[in-house]
């Protein structure tokens, strides 16, 4: 008979899984991060591992899912503060130019979160369809409209008060993101400007 779990069990194993599975992510990848490493590092049966989650992929799509509503949630939160402390509401008219350099920075720190979990891992083609090509058509669909929502829709909303191409400006971050990918290549002590400039340029087109 399978072992039952109280929620404060079952909420301590899933900690451990996403937190493992995001470790395994950097260190070995989507594809070499496999069930039995898991269930291992964790301490639970093989057999547990499937009452908490169908498949290896669904778990790191949880994972993912996380840290993706980490990053959404702090440029939503970072948006906000600067409109709400420079007095300012999100309408066709409203002058966006001195909030430049606050957007910057927001958006820059959601970025670092990004390249410094296994968000950076994921967004490479082949460990993205790996996770894709097996979720539930449900799931799939949600992810998809998730991913054109950036900050929680803050950004979003930004785009829409300026009339701008709310696609194209996913598509320009979501360019900045991959760029970012080459730190090696760009210059570790660079790194980071280089990227705070790509990104003022994006933004000055969103607020000027």
């Amino acid at each position: 008979m399978p072992k039952t779990y109280s929620d404060e069990e079952r909420n301590q194993i899933i900690t451990k899984l996403k937190r493992e599975a995001n470790i395994l992510m950097l260190e070995k990848g989507v594809k070499k991060t496999t069930v039995d490493e898991l269930v291992k590092r964790v301490g639970i049966p093989k057999g547990t591992f499937y009452l908490f989650y169908p498949s290896k992929e669904m778990l790191l799509y949880d994972v993912t899912q996380d840290f993706h509503e980490e990053v959404d949630a702090y440029i939503e939160a970072g948006v906000k503060r600067t409109l709400m402390e420079k007095g300012k509401l999100l309408t066709p008219d409203v002058d966006l130019s001195d909030c430049v350099e606050e957007f910057t920075d927001v958006i820059l720190g959601a970025m670092e979160i990004t390249f410094t979990s296994c968000l950076k891992v994921v967004l490479e083609p082949e460990a993205m369809q790996l996770i894709l090509s097996k979720l539930p058509e449900d799931v799939l669909a949600k992810h998809l409209q998730e991913d054109s929502n950036i900050g929680g829709g803050a950004i979003k909303a930004v785009a829409q008060a300026k009339g701008l191409d709310v696609t194209a400006l996913t598509g320009s971050f979501m360019a900045i993101i991959f760029g970012g990918m080459y730190k090696r290549e760009i210059g570790e002590k660079n790194w980071r400007e280089s990227i705070r400039y790509l990104i003022k340029g994006l933004v000055m087109q969103l607020v000027l």
